[in-house]
């Protein structure tokens, strides 16, 4: 039996998804993976995923007490990580144990070599360490080295300071650091995970070299090494994306694959703010009205405001009506040149249809990868989290996209963090830049410049790639330490009843 990886990620889709893309490349590679999770997050991946029969699937469970969703809630407190750790350690000799069958419905296995957790479930690393197994981390944006003690949160006594010193990085304001940065409540949060991330024995990135090398070569260089970084590899080997299977002409049903083949090569702006962030309504009838001043074809993946996840799964519920939102006529005016459309969407097969010409993107580190892959130059349009940083990245440091400008924020007029993430777009600046990118020569340079990137990352996860020769040093890394422990006759279950 190959070495065994036990993932714990947390569910939203933008971080589950890549954890279990990478989970059935470990499986491929020989390596056991056993993903650990609560009883509905579990029941949903094998419902909707192929290929789920590969992997293991272990439910957190208090004895015999199923946990809701109520307990990412409870992570955030001390007790609450004390007691997923507890859980998480539990589960881990439970599924090493002979009675593995018995106690959590899975065959036995050997005793992990690590546990991978990501940048938010950090508290695994107290079950590793009580394990006494290394601590691995999936990282999941962009390899970006965490503001030091000190220069956070954003206060009005430092927000106009830019910040110069981060290995790897351009300048930046504080304005465009990770959202949890700018208040000091939620810095507390941020920065207990800085300390964590710190501790990761290994850092997989969901990233390729080419994309982020300074800031892969910075931590490398520069981070890795200092006083309180534990950290001995880092690893890209993004992306770590989905498979886009695609039907042939005569199997084709999806409305929006449809439209898109009525269209020019290389003319539609795919405008889609992903799967977690919505617009207020004054700011819809903005977008809906730049949009059709631009003169451009569209397609735009509508929400309501305010609008809960919407997945795959949302294929089967009846499309909300949407024309409330919209300026009165504007769907009878677009018609043929645009398409809103209000469930969900395949959006990579979006992306890499001939007729998209452009990404009008939030800026989520998996829709970014998605427009890279695909070669489409993009409009950034942060809302939170990281998002304004990738935005920043995009447009400064990588020249992969141009910004819309948010309106600034006036001191006098500040109504709290809210106000601060979903500020204002005008409609003349919606059509100003749309143009830009689709029609004037600033777009043709992204483009060629998104084309570049595309065919880096075609590298990349080819056969001896930066990507593919970095999961082949992981898989390898994972099978010396599960030889080393058979070769000390390692049991961690020694001396357990």
């Amino acid at each position: 039996m190959g070495p065994h990886v036990v993932m714990m990620p947390i569910f939203p889709a933008g971080h589950f998804t890549p954890f279990l893309i990478f989970a059935k490349r470990l499986a491929s590679a020989g390596v056991t993976v056993t993903i650990v999770s609560i009883d509905v997050h579990i029941a949903e991946v094998k419902l909707r995923e192929q290929a789920a029969e590969f992997l293991r699937f272990v439910e957190l469970r208090d004895g015999f007490e199923h946990l809701s969703v109520e307990l990412l809630e409870e992570w955030k407190t001390d007790a609450g990580k004390a007691k997923a750790s507890r859980l998480l350690v539990e589960a881990v000799r439970d599924m090493s144990s002979p009675n593995a069958q018995a106690l959590r419905g899975v065959p036995t296995v050997d005793f992990p070599v690590c546990v991978m957790h990501d940048m938010v479930t950090c508290w695994a690393q107290d079950a590793a360490e009580e394990l006494g197994v290394e601590k691995h981390m999936l990282y999941l944006s962009p390899s970006e080295r965490l503001v030091r003690e000190g220069r956070a949160p954003v206060t009005p006594e430092n927000q106009d300071i830019p910040i110069t010193d981060i290995p790897g990085l351009p300048p930046l304001q504080p304005g465009d650091l990770h959202s949890m940065y700018q208040t000091v409540e939620s810095f507390e949060w941020a920065k207990y995970h800085e300390h964590r991330n710190r501790k990761a024995d290994v850092i997989v990135a969901n990233s390729f070299y080419d994309l982020e090398k300074h800031v892969i070569d910075a931590i490398r260089n520069k981070v890795m090494g200092t006083p309180g970084v534990q950290t001995i590899y880092l690893l890209d080997v993004g992306p770590l994306l989905p498979q886009s299977p695609t039907p042939t002409a005569l199997e084709e049903k999806d409305p929006c694959i449809l439209w898109l083949n009525t269209q020019k090569p290389a003319s539609v702006l795919y405008v889609c703010f992903g799967s977690h962030s919505t617009h207020h309504a004054p700011q819809l009838l903005e977008l809906a009205s730049g949009l059709e001043a631009s003169g451009q074809p569209f397609l735009w993946i509508l929400r309501p405001p305010n609008s809960v996840h919407i997945d795959a799964s949302a294929l089967a519920a009846p499309i909300p009506p949407m024309t409330q939102y919209l300026p009165p006529g504007f769907e009878e005016r677009i018609k043929g040149r645009g398409m809103c459309y209000s469930s969900w969407a395949p959006q990579r097969r979006i992306l890499e249809h001939v007729s998209t010409g452009g990404f009008l993107s939030h800026c989520g580190w998996n829709s970014t990868l998605e427009g890279v892959c695909a070669g489409v130059p993009m409009l950034t349009w942060p809302f939170w989290l990281d998002q304004n940083f990738i935005s920043r990245f995009l447009v400064d440091t990588a020249k992969l996209a141009i910004e819309v400008k948010r309106e600034p924020i006036d001191p006098e007029q500040d109504l709290g963090e809210y106000d601060r993430i979903f500020r204002r777009v005008k409609r003349s600046e919606i059509e100003k830049q749309v143009r830009r990118l689709m029609q004037e020569e600033e777009g043709r340079i992204v483009r060629e410049n998104m084309q570049n990137m595309k065919r880096n990352v075609e590298r990349a996860v080819a056969l001896g790639g930066s990507s593919r020769t970095n999961f082949e040093k992981y898989v390898q890394l994972l099978r010396a330490k599960a030889s080393a422990a058979a070769f000390n006759g390692v049991n961690k279950l020694d001396g357990i009843a």
